[in-house]
């Protein structure tokens, strides 16, 4: 008995040794693999950080490329260094990093049409007529590129975008289908129109008439968003702000060229883009260089609504760095410098994804 009891102490000993030694074990392993996850996450971080930091840098090395733009030239056009990607990458060899890939693209913002020039802010309660064509005939170019059809015709798809930004709920509608806040209202979920300038070119889908496919676009169409821009607000005399709706022709895309010009010549719109593809880029200074497109020398583009020069800008960089990837995306204006000497750059907005 004695020694069957010793033989069972001794078991459960060994027993008990095992599970020590297992458990020991387990918590080495465990705590070895919080340390690698401590240290991933460590590394994940830092890789993160330095993306970012990266891609803040090709943001603002590419506000000194504009910077340096606007002491060469007033015009603004896709044949400088700023609108050219190779170009662009070489100009920007100065914050180029030794580890990590740095990508930044500038587009012209004011290669698009200015949505809130709609309405003849500040004043905030009429249409601007010329901005209330182009914008007629780009809906209708979209509608008819995407063969969209719907109950509202682009007359009151432009109603209603007015209702949107006029101030004023308490005014009538604008035409039959235009649309206050009382229409958004009855709504699931509710909303009230901005009654203002919009802020952002996503409030476009918001408006009534406006679908998922007439904003986004497909893979073979462009959407309302692509055309369109918020941005292009400029001060008045009086202390306030206005939106002057020009377009620089030198940067504008087919589509948009297209709904700057009278329906009888939108057809000169790819000719248009084909004549400044292949011209010098002096001649893209004149003011009046695209009546020598052929068939164009007979139409006239307001210089209310055209320019060749541009203040506004997005601009994208993309940072890769250890496997990880952030990319920022800044609107910025270019303007004079509050003294009265140089340039500078101010921020409008920032997107870090």
């Amino acid at each position: 008995m004695a020694a069957t009891r010793i033989k069972n102490e001794r078991g459960i000993a060994l027993l008990m040794t095992l599970a020590f030694i297992t458990l020991a074990i387990s918590i080495a392993v465990e705590t070895n693999r919080q340390a690698r996850l401590s240290i991933e996450s460590t590394d994940a971080a830092r890789a993160r950080l330095v993306a970012g930091q990266m891609a803040t840098a090709g943001i603002h090395g590419a506000m000194a490329i504009l910077i340096q733009d606007r002491y060469a030239s007033e015009t603004d056009h896709l044949k400088e260094t700023w609108a050219d990607p190779e170009k662009l990458q070489e100009a920007l060899e100065d914050v180029s990093f030794e580890d990590g890939r740095l990508e930044v693209h500038i587009a012209d913002e004011m290669a698009r049409i200015q949505i809130n020039a709609l309405v003849d802010f500040p004043q905030s309660q009429n249409f601007s007529p010329d901005q209330q064509q182009i914008m007629e005939r780009a809906i209708d170019q979209v509608r008819s590129a995407l063969e969209v059809q719907g109950d509202l015709s682009a007359t009151d798809m432009v109603n209603a975008i007015k209702d949107w930004l006029d101030t004023g709920d308490d005014e009538a509608i604008t035409g039959l289908n235009g649309a206050e806040s009382d229409y958004y209202q009855d709504l699931d979920p509710p909303y009230a129109a901005r009654n203002g300038p919009m802020i952002h070119i996503g409030e476009l889908a918001r408006v009534k008439g406006i679908s998922p496919e007439l904003f986004q676009g497909s893979e073979d169409a462009t959407g309302l968003r692509d055309l369109m821009t918020v941005y292009g607000a400029s001060s008045t005399d009086e202390g306030s702000f206005t939106f002057k709706g020009e377009v620089n022709l030198n940067t504008a895309p087919q589509a948009v060229l297209a709904a700057l010009m009278p329906p009888e010549s939108s057809d000169l719109a790819e000719a248009f883009v084909q004549y400044r593809d292949e011209a010098e880029a002096l001649v893209l200074e004149s003011s009046n260089w695209y009546q020598d497109v052929p068939g164009a020398a007979d139409l006239d583009l307001s210089e209310d609504i055209t320019t060749l020069s541009s203040n506004i800008f997005r601009i994208q960089a993309t940072a890769t760095w250890n496997g990880f990837q952030r990319a920022v995306s800044a609107v910025v204006e270019r303007l004079q410098a509050t003294d009265g000497k140089g340039w500078v750059c101010r921020i409008l907005s920032w997107e870090m994804s």
